[in-house]
This record gives structure tokens, sequence and C-alpha cells, in this order.
């Protein structure tokens, strides 16, 4: 995939581009990277789509903008920001794990750019309810906001991010996860980089939030492992409920946290069946 840099001072994205026609944004999540969709764009643009794949703000030195932060509201807004910078009107949404947090909120501010989603692993944001299966589950997030989280998550090679792989997705194995596992590694090991991608979780209000009670009006394929979050599928079912157009689940057999990479071939026909019907 090509990078290139493109903005203005206020704000600088790192991109790829493959195809041409409508456009699908591909956002990543953590601890991984854009190239992970590399296959996906291919397959997309075979079948006439335009792939835009970016940073995550933060996770590239050109795309960090000092003074901007990773609330809710300001990661959606990278989003639309994207868009505008492109010159593009309307998009399909597709991301995993953050990727997919920025989609919700993104389709929340500004439903009319927005012509399909594709959320992969992280529920409607009104379908999330606290329990103790939830916070357990979560629990990354209270390790990465605590103090001198930076230092303790670079240790031995950043070993914390084999423990997340291995607890997110402890089936996954093969050479594809290796060197996603090593990319991601790569990627953190620029302490300004690591530094920005804990602070999305810093940033993050656990508290309820009443901009989450939306609905959404546009299609929707919704994506998750069976066995991510212990094969609870329930908050993936309650999203359902929160479309007021058509919207279909996959759960992909025996996957966990990455689902659209741990059965690739099944998602992406299912992602390009999707886009077909739009």
């Amino acid at each position: 995939m090509e990078f290139i840099t493109v903005g203005d001072d206020r704000q600088r994205w790192r991109v790829a581009r493959e195809g041409t026609g409508r456009a699908i944004v591909l956002l990543h999540g953590f601890p991984d990277g854009p190239e992970s969709w590399a296959d996906t764009a291919t397959a997309v643009a075979a079948a006439g789509w335009q792939a835009v794949v970016p940073y995550l703000r933060g996770y590239h030195p050109d795309t960090i903008t000092p003074g901007r932060g990773y609330s809710r509201a300001e990661i959606g807004q990278d989003v639309i920001g994207l868009l505008d910078t492109l010159d593009i009107d309307r998009a399909v949404v597709a991301g995993h794990d953050w990727g997919a947090s920025c989609l919700w909120s993104a389709l929340a501010q500004a439903p009319d750019r927005v012509d399909g989603v594709v959320p992969i692993a992280i529920p409607h944001p009104a379908a999330l309810r606290p329990s103790p299966k939830l916070a357990w589950a979560v629990r990354h997030f209270w390790y990465f906001k605590a103090p001198r989280s930076d230092r303790r998550t670079a240790r031995n090679d950043l070993a914390y991010i084999d423990t997340l792989y291995r607890r997110w997705s402890p089936d996954w194995t093969g050479a594809d996860r290796d060197q996603t596992v090593a990319r991601a590694k790569q990627l953190l090991a620029d302490p300004r980089v690591l530094h920005e991608a804990l602070q999305w979780y810093r940033d993050l209000s656990l508290r309820p939030d009443p901009a989450s009670e939306f609905r959404v009006a546009c299609p929707g394929l919704l994506v998750a492992g069976d066995a991510d979050f212990g094969g609870d599928l329930g908050p993936y079912r309650a999203s359902k409920t929160r479309f007021d157009a058509p919207v279909e689940l996959l759960a992909v057999e025996g996957a966990g946290h990455w689902p659209h990479r741990e059965g690739a071939a099944e998602f992406e026909d299912r992602l390009v069946s999707f886009l077909a019907s739009l």
C-alpha cells in the first residue's frame, strides 16, 4: 500500500487509496495499523469501489496534532475531516476496534455523510451496558489510563502487545497473525506514536453518554467473532434494534477480536455483497 500525507497545518492525514468509484473508508484499530486492510482494499477495489485507508490520528508522526484530543466527539470528527480533505461527499465506513468507535461517532454526528456502516468487534454504543463481565473484558483501559503506562507498555519489546493478541484472539495462529503483531509493534515502537495511541484510552470517558442513544438510518453489516468477549453476541443483537435500515450480523465462527482477519475470506465475500446491495 502506498501512503501519502494530505491536509494542512490544522490536520494532516496519512492515507492510501486503491480503486475508483464510490468510497469505502477502512479504519484500523488497536494494536494494529492500516496495512492490515491491504487484502480487503484490493477486494473492494476489484468490486468497483475506491478503498480509502488512513492511519488513525496519532498512529503516524505526520498526523499528530498538538492540543487535539481523542474524545468520542473528536474521533468522529476525524472521519468527517478526512472526507472533507479528500473531497468525498459520502462514503461507506468500515472500522475495527477504535476504528469502529470512530465510525459510530461519525454516524451520530453526520449521518448525511455515511451511506453504510461495517463496525467490527465493537457494537453500537447504546448496546454496551455496565457489568462485571464488561469491566473484566476492558481491563486494559485501566492499564493504559494508569500513570507511566507508556513505559510499562514499551517494556520487553512491547510484550504487552503480545499479551493482548493472545488474550483477545487466542485461536488465531499462523504467519499472517505473526506478521500483524510484528507490524503493530514496529508502529508502536516510536515513543511518539505509542503515547498518542494510549492517549485514545486516557481521553475516553467511561461514563454513560446520552449522545450514544442515536438510531441508524443507513444499512449496516455488523461483524463479530463468536468467541470475542467471552462469546456473548447479545450486544450485537441489541445493536440490530438500533437500525431503521436493513442490517445483518456476521458472526465469524471461532474468531476472537479480529474476525475480519481470522475469517478473512468469509468477511471479504460478505463485505463485497453488502457493498453491492447499496
